[in-house]
């Protein structure tokens, strides 16, 4: 079968039909298309029936189609019987010979790009995209998502006529940026977050594609990133902050909270970073409004200081991410949060239609979803038996087994899902980590939310804030979990040592299989290691300048192993611990007294890192 003619990526100014008021009937109108979609006991299943049909319609006749007689498929039955549960090694050889240019290997629409994502084992997976599934499944979906975000700033300001402006929002969830052709001449890949540009009109293209806040300077920092936004947007009235994940808001409140004099000086001159841009003049105004509340808070400006008609903040707010709400009430107070739609590089799996703030309806008409009891396991078994959207229990949790148009088929996500609801006849499901996770050296598996608890509870008055801390598993004689924690080198040892004497404590109390191993001596007690503040920013520019997507640098509560450490250790970044040794035995090796090398981490001098204000919220 041949494969449909596709249409070009086009610039943003041939779809003037987008802009302006139709973009704001155009939200809002997909929006409800969803609600009704998901409302009535036939409409889902309908659904998810076109999205079956049109994913064996792009398969059939490929490569993997034809491996697996998918042209004898007609049924979900068949389907699963033709084709065993997938992990990324099974479709790596596929994905390959895809990125090398050969026409229809897993779907018939050929891919235009491979989106870049992390794999548990450090190895990055690429994931195929094609217009296709662009045009008819991520672009659409995207609209409706932002359908709600409109129409909840329009009930916020009831005065404004509909759709008779487009409210000025800043969106953190993506940024325009150049993509990267692979190795030998493959095609380009990119993260999913750093899209180049739009592919059709059906494609999200929203009103800001075009302005120069969206558009990534090359080699530009994290912090320069931030900075470049609120200085761009200083002058606005923004009323709406949308990210994936929260860290990135809190991060630009505590970039804004330690450019106060900057900004005053930028946009009372006209510039950015002191030089003229074509996008900014002057501001009277808006420096005087800036200065008087300098003034008034001792230096310090808050995000609802740059814009005070800002009401509404969006971002993740499930699994770790619920983890961040009192910090988003600290930087944002009184503002109206909403949860992003749950998804990632692979596909959207839930979106958002109301005011719940962590679980959306199943996007049953984006591609057929499996599900299979959560278990632990790190993966599925080819044969694990799987159930369908209408067969789902409210209060259990299941394993999402994903097949998208995209060519990714019976995959196994590694995804876990809550019921908490139905909307409609739709299941409404909340997401609550990656399968298999816990940090367990004994059996005592620990949670993000177990050791995020513990610590939180233990803070002493002495730190202040809110400082970003991870645990880490150190194996030893007997194994034990480092805390590692910003700023506590202020506590002294003997604040250190008390602060991790509570988080033992606290840690005991809320999970008895760790106290039982803590009893018996097989786990050792937990160790604080203090951090340089800044120093985990610093770890995460690291590995944005080696490429790694910002969306991919997510900050953890609890890691997997203590690579993060000895790269904290190598750096000088861990002043202090309450086990010395740790840092002595990593850096004296790097200093050349161990193993006779120098790293080249400790040849570059660190720059210096102020604590964060408490103003701002002192998490990143």
């Amino acid at each position: 079968m041949a494969e449909r003619a596709q249409p070009a990526a086009q610039p943003a100014g041939q779809h003037e039909c987008l802009h302006g008021k139709s973009f704001l009937t155009a939200s809002p109108a997909a929006a409800a298309r969803r609600r009704a979609a998901w409302d009535l006991p036939a409409q889902p299943r309908e659904a998810a029936r076109k999205a079956f049909d049109d994913i064996l319609d792009q398969c059939a006749e490929t490569e993997f189609g034809r491996a697996h007689s998918l042209n004898l498929v007609r049924t979900v039955d068949e389907w699963r019987r033709a084709v065993p549960i997938q992990q990324y090694e099974d479709i790596e050889p596929y994905i390959r010979r895809a990125r090398q240019g050969n026409p229809a290997v897993l779907t018939r629409s050929r891919p235009y790009a491979f989106l870049k994502t992390s794999g548990s084992s450090g190895t990055p997976k690429h994931i195929p995209t094609t217009r296709h599934w662009r045009d008819h499944y991520r672009g659409p979906a995207l609209y409706a998502q932002w359908g709600l975000y409109f129409e909840t700033l329009a009930a916020s300001d009831p005065q404004a006529a509909p759709a008779a402006h487009i409210p000025q929002v800043l969106d953190l969830s993506w940024e325009r940026a150049p993509g990267r052709p692979g190795p030998g001449g493959d095609q380009p890949v990119y993260s999913i977050s750093s899209r180049p540009a739009a592919v059709s009109s059906h494609d999200w293209l929203p009103p800001w594609y075009d302005e120069p806040w969206l558009l990534a300077d090359p080699g530009e920092s994290w912090d320069a990133a931030l900075y470049r936004k609120l200085r761009l947007l200083a002058g606005s009235d923004v009323r709406a902050v949308v990210a994936l994940n929260p860290s990135k808001i809190i991060s630009l409140a505590q970039t804004l909270a330690a450019s106060g004099e900057r900004l005053l000086a930028d946009v009372r001159d006209g510039t950015l970073d002191g030089r003229r841009h074509h996008a900014v003049s002057p501001d009277r105004e808006t420096a005087g409004r800036l200065a008087a509340v300098l003034d008034a808070t001792g230096g310090v400006l808050a995000l609802t200081d740059l814009w005070p008609r800002l009401n509404l903040a969006v971002a993740w707010n499930s699994a770790s991410a619920s983890l961040y709400q009192d910090w988003l009430e600290e930087v944002l107070p009184g503002v109206r949060r909403l949860p992003f739609s749950t998804t990632g590089t692979e596909g959207i799996v839930t979106l958002p239609v109301d005011g719940h703030p962590s679980a959306g309806p199943l996007a049953v008409g984006q591609g057929l979803y499996e599900f299979a009891p959560a278990d632990g396991a790190e993966s599925l078994a080819p044969d694990t038996p799987t159930v369908l959207f209408d067969e789902l229990e409210t209060g259990r949790e299941y394993r999402l087994v994903m097949s998208q148009a995209n060519g990714l088929l019976r995959y196994d996500v590694g995804d876990v899902y809550r019921v908490v609801g139905h909307y409609g006849a739709t299941p409404r499901l909340e997401f609550t980590g990656r399968a298999g996770f816990r940090a367990s050296f004994t059996g005592e598996k620990l949670t993000e939310t177990q050791v995020h608890q513990a610590v939180v509870q233990s803070l002493p008055e002495g730190l202040g804030g809110r400082p970003l801390f991870t645990c880490i598993p150190v194996w030893g004689a007997p194994p034990r979990y480092h805390v590692v924690v910003e700023g506590a080198a202020a506590l002294g040892l003997t604040g250190l040592d008390a602060f991790a004497q509570a988080v033992d404590s606290a840690l005991r109390r809320i999970n008895i299989e760790y106290g039982e191993k803590r009893a018996s001596r097989r786990l050792a007690r937990i160790e604080v290691t203090a951090a340089e503040w800044g120093a985990f920013a610093r770890a995460e520019e690291r590995l944005r300048a080696r490429g790694t997507s910002s969306n991919q640098v997510k900050h953890h509560w609890l890691q997997r192993d203590r690579k993060l450490l000895d790269a904290l250790a190598e750096r000088w970044l861990l002043p202090a611990s309450t086990e010395p040794g740790i840092l002595t035995e990593r850096q004296g090796a790097e200093r050349g007294t161990g193993s006779g090398e120098t790293s080249e981490a400790v040849t570059e001098p660190a720059p210096p890192a102020d604590r964060p204000t408490e103003r701002a919220g002192a998490a990143r």
